[in-house]
């Protein structure tokens, strides 16, 4: 039976078939990079609404549902399963502390976080319920949750943190329905 043989050129082409494949994919790949996770980052806040809350600056972060992860601990899917789909985080320099407004889909699902988070008691306060205590205030106006913590190692002048407290309250009341 006779032998069939290619010829060396025939050989040499079916040789260099997969260079030419991983040359033109490596090119590709430099000409057309992949866009950095920074940049992505970027426009997906640039992309949410900013919407200023009166007498406070942007906030240190605006995080979708998505990326809640990043700001709470172990927390996320807890917030998620109860309909959170935006977290916006201030450290606030007078008085001296953090703010954390969690917007969520409906009030019941702020009101469950609140309950969670304080437990049955409420104080007077501002919102539609609340739960003062001293180093920390915690509130809800229909469908958004605003924690506010002192800084444990500043000294605030006493009420500063609940007139605070009353100026997100009042700036949530004009701006809820944006967020």
């Amino acid at each position: 039976m006779p032998r069939f043989r290619f010829s060396s050129w025939v050989q040499g082409l079916l040789l260099t078939v997969p260079l030419v494949i991983i040359v033109a994919w490596v090119t590709h790949g430099f000409v057309n990079p992949p866009e950095p996770a920074a940049a992505v980052e970027a426009t997906a806040s640039a992309a949410a609404p900013r919407v200023p809350l009166a007498g406070l600056p942007p906030p240190g972060e605006d995080l979708p549902a998505a990326r809640l992860e990043d700001h709470v601990d172990g927390a996320a899917d807890y917030l998620r399963g109860n309909g959170c789909r935006r977290l916006l985080a201030w450290r606030i320099t007078e008085p001296p502390a953090d703010l954390e407004i969690l917007v969520f889909d409906e009030a019941a699902g702020a009101q469950a976080v609140l309950a969670r988070d304080a437990g049955p008691e409420r104080q007077p306060g501002p919102g539609d319920e609340a739960s003062v205590a001293e180093g920390s205030i915690l509130f809800r106006r229909g469908a958004v949750y605003a924690r506010l913590f002192a800084d444990p190692s500043a000294r605030p002048r006493p009420g500063s943190l609940l007139d605070l407290a009353r100026k997100v309250d009042t700036a949530l009341n004009t701006t809820e329905r944006k967020l």
